[in-house]
This record gives structure tokens, sequence and C-alpha cells, in this order.
């Protein structure tokens, strides 16, 4: 299931925030038909990144009871610096996956589209219980809650990378989209 939800769109996006809206099932089911099954979707759509930032933050944070506050505030910071420059972003959280669609980022419609159909892709890609169990160790790394190995991190890194070549690959299938 996808839900979609609008917070702080500004007048000037208030149409390409209605046009994910419409769009965002109909990406759902083009990415389940290439890649399988999605995991339960939530999507905001913001024209602030800061915003997208904290909401992805929040899911996050729920996953790693035991954070120190000081990580915590670091990793926001670093969140929000670079949500900055960032059409997207796609992250775990308890019932699932949360992914933010940055409209201050995105200025047409073929923008939002392929944005769509790129953070789904990495939605289905951590879908896997596999996949959220290494993406939760690396985040648990990353938030300094426990070790991982050096060559641990760089060959999830690698698998990061992989995955990122394989969500740009897929946005050719937005042109698959209505306009």
């Amino acid at each position: 299931m996808i839900s979609v939800t609008s917070q702080n769109v500004s007048f000037g996006h208030r149409r390409l925030a209605r046009y994910a809206e419409e769009i965002a099932d109909q990406a759902a089911g083009l990415i389940r038909s290439h890649f399988g099954v999605l995991p339960d979707v939530q999507v905001l759509i913001s024209s602030r990144s800061d915003a997208l930032a904290d909401f992805v933050h929040e899911s996050k944070v729920s996953l790693l009871p035991g954070a120190d506050p000081r990580e915590v505030a670091k990793q926001l910071r670093w969140e929000r610096r670079g949500l900055r420059g960032k059409y997207g972003v796609t992250e775990l959280s308890a019932g699932g996956i949360v992914l933010g669609v940055n409209l201050g980022k995105a200025r047409t419609t073929a923008d939002v589209s392929e944005t769509l159909t790129h953070e789904l892709v990495h939605a289905h890609q951590l879908s896997g219980r596999a996949a959220r169990e290494e993406h939760l160790a690396y985040l648990c790394y990353g938030f300094e809650i426990e070790p991982l190995p050096r060559r641990k991190v760089r060959a999830y890194e690698r698998v990061m990378d992989r995955r990122e070549r394989e969500a740009r690959d897929a946005e050719r299938l937005a042109s698959q989209l209505p306009a």
C-alpha cells in the first residue's frame, strides 16, 4: 500500500504536488510490474527539504533505540544539509518504507515522475528481510551504536552504489507515466 501526504507545499509547487499524488499509485504499479513486491510506502511531498529531513530522520531514529542524543542531533544536521540538493530520499521505517519528494528541487512533472520512480525502486530494494537487516546494521554503525568491521562497511557501500545505479537506470520507466 502506498500513502501520500503533502506538507509545507509552497504556492508555486501545488500543481506538482497534485501531480505526484495522482501518479503515486501508478508509479508503484509500474515498479511492481518490473521489479516485484513493494512494502508499505509512506510518501511525503514537500517544498521544504528540512521538513523532509525531519520526517525521514524521525522514522530512522525510531528504529534505533539507545542512540546517543548528540549523535542523533549531528545526523539530523547532516541529513538536512544533504537533502537540500537531492530530489528525493528513501529510508526504513517501523511500518515499511518512508519516501520523501523534494519539490524545492523538482521543477517539472518529469522531474517528479522520475523521482518517484527512482525512490520506489529503492523501496523495493530495501523490502527484503536481509536487506532491511543489513541496512539497519549500517544505520547502527552510522549512529555509533554498534561497530561494524571495515570490510562490511565497504561491502555495504558497494551494494548501495549498485542499488543507486539500478534506480537511476529505472528512471527511464517514468516516461510510461501520464504527463
